[in-house]
């Protein structure tokens, strides 16, 4: 089975790396556990907490040869201030050929202590990859505590340096329609990140990130971490 290579396109710039490089194996059942520590939180173009510790568990499921459903959750936390959030997920994606992916998340994120509302967060998602290293998705979701859109356009590219390091360079435009008195292109984002296994199990990723702003907002961030990432 090959890893589902854009797991929850909702997370963008702040979720763990997806590789597109990484190696198959014949498991059904794939689980992962994150923790990492990022100078700030960004979320969809909006910052919404400074240096943060985040915690992230995920399991993937091969239903068919060619569906699979992840599930997983997170919880952040701002490191000497009030901010916090605790969220789920549940990904459903159908490979419909070689090429292209089709999919849906649905996740609930509750946050403390921000202008953000908690609430449940819906849509579908198309991936195409014409080739092995480079993918590009679009995606519109619902988020209900909004009670608005969000749509993104994002392309990937990942590249294996040595049998253990690769290199991972995604960026991506998004628009809102209404999404906390924004409307229209909202953010130039990305990231660029560096994976070393340091065995079969355990690797370690640093990471640059960035959301440049198009619309007038809280300004553009740029943004570092590192994480510590347990495969099973």
């Amino acid at each position: 089975m090959k890893r589902f290579l854009i797991l929850a396109p909702l997370l963008t710039v702040l979720s763990p790396p997806t590789g597109l490089a990484e190696v198959e194996n014949d498991l059904t059942l794939g689980i992962e556990a994150v923790t990492g520590l990022r100078s700030d939180y960004v979320y969809r173009g909006f910052h919404l907490a400074g240096t943060t510790l985040d915690f992230q568990a995920e399991a993937e499921l091969a239903l068919t040869n060619d569906t699979f459903l992840s599930l997983g959750g997170w919880l952040a936390a701002e490191v000497g201030g009030e901010f916090s959030e605790l969220s789920g997920m549940a990904d459903l994606s159908h490979n419909l050929d070689e090429r292209f992916t089709l999919g849906a998340t649905l996740a609930y994120r509750s946050f403390q202590e921000t202008f953000f509302r908690s609430g449940v967060d819906l849509g579908p998602y198309l991936t195409f990859r014409p080739t092995d290293d480079w993918a590009f998705t679009v995606g519109a979701y619902r988020d209900f505590g909004a009670s608005s859109w969000y749509a993104h356009a994002e392309a990937l590219w990942s590249r294996r340096l040595t049998d253990d390091a690769f290199l991972d360079v995604r960026g991506g435009v998004s628009v809102v329609d209404g999404y906390y008195e924004r409307s229209g292109f909202n953010d130039f984002y990305g990231r660029a990140s560096l994976t070393y296994n340091v065995n079969r199990i355990v690797s370690l990723t640093p990471f640059l990130g960035w959301s440049l702003e198009l619309l007038d907002g809280d300004g553009s961030e740029v943004l570092g971490g590192l994480w510590f990432e347990v495969s099973f």
